[in-house]
């Protein structure tokens, strides 16, 4: 029975298909040695092989759960409340523990049946350390400094690529630099124009795109070839970023305090829409379903969330302060946002209500770990990144980086971060 719904992902078969397969001749049967064997009824079970599956390719693949709905062509809203009643917590916490809890969290609760024996598991065998399988990821950096680099030309924001190699735009510079963690080294830089200020990768990772601002022009970069192959023009000098999930439309914030769509395609780019901002910055975030745009206005005090396609208003945040970095977690319920007058603010998206938690000093940007439970927080007037908890947000630890910390990117496994520090030089932690 659960080599078959294994099969199918989940996906309840029909019940002829159910019998036929067991070699049984009623449903009534395959009621009864489920009982046996201290299963759950087949639906439910049905729902525990649906749960890890979607655990599985979470890990496999970093999509979200909501992501990973619509492949499913299932409601989203279904797949959170499934994982709800059949795990007892929300899919943030279920997705922390991974398929190895999940499946703990199943054992726990079936193995009170009379007929436990039959599913207590034999003792695992020894697994060789993984390196490069997909399921094996760890979540976040244990969250302690462990080398620097020095790097001068004010390093600012940082993104690491699909093949584990970072690049680094340094706006005094004027070039796109290239790092690898393992060993932490520079390999080599690209220029791309006056002032590179952000820099965003395709999500094939072949592309980059980064805005530089006194060129007033996104410059195309190949990541591959690693040279710069085009540049698109822009009105203003673009400030922020945000590439769409699918890889085809880029999203520029400009000190004209406008917000570009730009249909990209190879080495080109063509605006096709624009929108005013009450003040535009170096931030902003899109949903990870790609409908929305979240765009901090900064000394405005407010937030706004954007139709990611015809850029309509579609709600408004008074947050007060400065607010400024901000980032949307994965499962796309929540919005953290940090303000320069000292406090971070989360918006619940599908709520609009918002909770703060004051910190004293002003934030800055803000980085959320692969597996959704802590956020690094820059404080860059304090010389510091703060690890908070995304859920409780008390802090839980503080890298005392010295210098001014902007942006902060981690590797695809979750076990690396790397902190840009606009004094020179760029910190390595693990």
């Amino acid at each position: 029975m659960v080599d078959l719904l294994a099969c199918t992902n989940g996906l309840l078969p029909s019940g002829g298909e159910v019998v036929t397969f067991l070699g049984l001749r009623t449903r009534h049967q395959v009621a009864r040695v489920l009982r046996r064997a201290g299963l759950p009824p087949l639906e439910e079970l049905a729902g525990w092989t649906r749960v890890l599956h979607w655990l599985n390719e979470a890990e496999r693949t970093g999509n979200s759960l909501l992501q990973l709905a619509r492949e499913s062509r299932i409601e989203p809203a279904t797949c959170y409340r499934l994982v709800r009643r059949l795990t007892g917590q929300p899919w943030s916490r279920v997705r922390r523990g991974g398929v190895a809890g999940a499946v703990t969290r199943f054992r726990t609760t079936f193995n009170g049946s009379p007929n436990h024996a039959a599913v207590t598991p034999s003792p695992p065998a020894v697994l060789p350390a993984c390196k490069t399988s997909p399921v094996c990821v760890h979540q976040h950096p244990q969250g302690f400094l462990a080398d620097r680099l020095a790097m001068p030309g004010y390093p600012f924001d940082i993104a690491i690529a699909r093949d584990g190699t970072a690049w680094l735009t340094r706006g005094h510079a004027a070039v796109l630099e290239h790092l690898k963690l393992e060993p932490f080294a520079s390999l080599g830089f690209i220029p791309v124009g006056i002032a590179p200020t952000r820099v965003v990768l395709a999500p094939s990772g072949e592309r980059a795109w980064v805005t530089n601002q006194f060129t007033k022009d996104v410059a195309v970069v190949d990541l591959v070839r690693q040279f710069r192959v085009g540049a698109i023009s822009m009105e203003g000098d673009p400030l922020g970023a945000v590439v769409s999930p699918d890889g085809r439309t880029l999203y520029v914030t400009t000190n004209l305090d406008r917000l570009f769509v730009i249909a990209v395609a190879g080495e080109c780019g063509r605006v096709i829409r624009s929108v005013s901002l009450p003040h535009a910055c170096t931030e902003i975030a899109i949903h990870p379903g790609g409908q929305r745009i979240y765009a901090p206005a900064w000394r405005a005090g407010v937030l706004v969330e954007l139709d990611a396609r015809t850029l309509t208003l579609v709600r408004r945040w008074e947050l007060g302060g400065v607010p400024f970095g901000c980032v949307v977690t994965a499962d796309g319920l929540r919005l953290y946002c940090g303000n320069e007058k000292g406090w971070l603010d989360v918006v619940h998206l599908t709520t609009g209500k918002s909770t703060r938690r004051a910190f004293g000093t002003p934030l800055e940007e803000i980085a959320l770990t692969p597996d959704q439970a802590f956020l690094y927080l820059s404080l860059r007037t304090a010389g510091r990144v703060a690890i908070v908890d995304a859920d409780s947000l008390e802090t839980v630890s503080t890298l005392e980086t010295g210098g001014m910390p902007r942006h902060i990117a981690f590797d695809s496994m979750g076990r690396l971060a790397v902190i840009a520090n606009q004094t020179g030089w760029v910190d390595l932690v693990r």
